[in-house]
């Protein structure tokens, strides 16, 4: 299949396809979307069936491999599920499936070398890894983490919940977000495995639901969103830990709009930081100052409801959002010298939208 001239980006957008408390599904699983970086115009490529509530994806290096969890509940078929993608056809198929060993599985990453990949059990509050094979994708027998705890917010935290499990930029280890418990961990390697017990353990402030983080391009920083707190926060690599460094909202001061952050992107540059508003509705822009500082640069509407998820395309230039109940992407055009948003399209109907991905 040819990639129309003026398609010169390709995403990948996760789903969910059956309907669950939080969520009314409309979605039709993995579905890649080229888009117009110049008009803002999308148009729908391919699409996989072949998964059930695919809500996170994670994708190689050379973006020949997808990797997938389908959020379910254990009993019902929660599973981490490897794909190939063909550059020529855009055709994925699914190459191995395994169980996620927890319920409801909400985030996938990979490690630098690609030799893992992570899955964080939301409502189990385990954290799962296995091996990959790059014959054979994700090899069974994986390992699980069980966490414990609670917080002080009885209808969301009665428990653990592990929110995101991702590498961090050093290479020693993984960082997870606890929404359950108010933490995020660092579980260092041992071997093929993660230890068991963590090395470092940050305490958010209680009941503030850490949710994504991301890390500075040299990893000594790193910068978490809070799904209730409605705030990012900073930590700074110090004394062979992390300590806190700053806050700072995601609402426009004043603003008493009821909001619940989910996603944080960190721009190619490293010079700016995107946060979502879900109940806002919103992408709110941040600067990074040299010494790692945050400031508002502005709050842009993301012209649907519920922007579970967006992502940067890696030259920078473009930013998409997927609005998860509205069942809609936009898009917006990023300003190299200031990090603000413009709008850039019209919406584009997708059934719940819940991951960008660029390819």
């Amino acid at each position: 299949m040819e990639l129309g001239q003026t398609l010169d980006k390709l995403l990948l957008i996760g789903s969910y396809t059956e309907s669950l408390p939080h969520v009314v599904a409309r979605g039709s699983g993995i579905t890649l979307v080229g888009l117009d970086s110049t008009s803002g115009r999308f148009a729908t490529l391919s699409m996989c069936p072949d998964l059930r509530n695919p809500s996170y994806l994670a994708v190689s290096a050379d973006k020949n491999r997808i990797f997938a969890v389908e959020e379910l509940d254990e009993t019902h078929g929660a599973s981490v599920v490897a794909l190939t993608l063909d550059r020529d056809t855009f055709a994925m198929r699914v190459t191995a499936r395994h169980g996620a060993m927890g319920d409801c599985p909400c985030h996938v990453s990979l490690d630098q070398d690609e030799a893992r990949v992570f899955v964080a059990n939301y409502m189990s509050g385990s954290v799962a890894t296995y091996r990959i094979d790059a014959e054979a994708g994700i090899l069974g027998a994986g390992q699980k983490i069980q966490r414990s705890g609670n917080g002080p917010n009885p209808e969301r935290q009665e428990g653990p919940h592990a929110h995101q499990v991702v590498p961090s930029v050093q290479g020693k280890g993984v960082f997870v977000c606890d929404a359950g418990t108010d933490e995020i961990l660092h579980y260092p390697y041992s071997g093929h495995e993660l230890a068991k017990t963590p090395d470092l353990v940050l305490n958010a402030p209680p009941g503030s639901l850490p949710r994504h983080l991301v890390q500075s391009h040299d990893g000594r920083r790193i910068y978490v969103v809070h799904e209730l707190g409605c705030i990012i926060r900073s930590y700074a690599c110090m004394h062979d830990g992390f300590e806190f460094t700053g806050e700072i909202g995601t609402l426009p001061a004043g603003d008493t709009c009821p909001s619940a952050c989910a996603a944080i992107r960190l721009h190619p540059n490293g010079r700016y930081l995107y946060a979502s508003n879900r109940g806002h509705d919103s992408i709110t822009a941040i600067a990074i100052g040299m010494d790692g500082t945050m400031s508002n640069i502005g709050t842009y509407a993301t012209r649907g409801e519920c922007p579970r998820d967006f992502n940067i395309s890696p030259s920078g230039d473009i930013l998409v959002v997927a609005n998860q109940n509205s069942h809609t992407l936009s898009a917006y055009r990023i300003d190299p010298v200031s990090g603000s948003l413009a709008e850039l399209g019209e919406v584009y109907p997708i059934g719940s939208p819940t991951c960008v991905q660029f390819l």
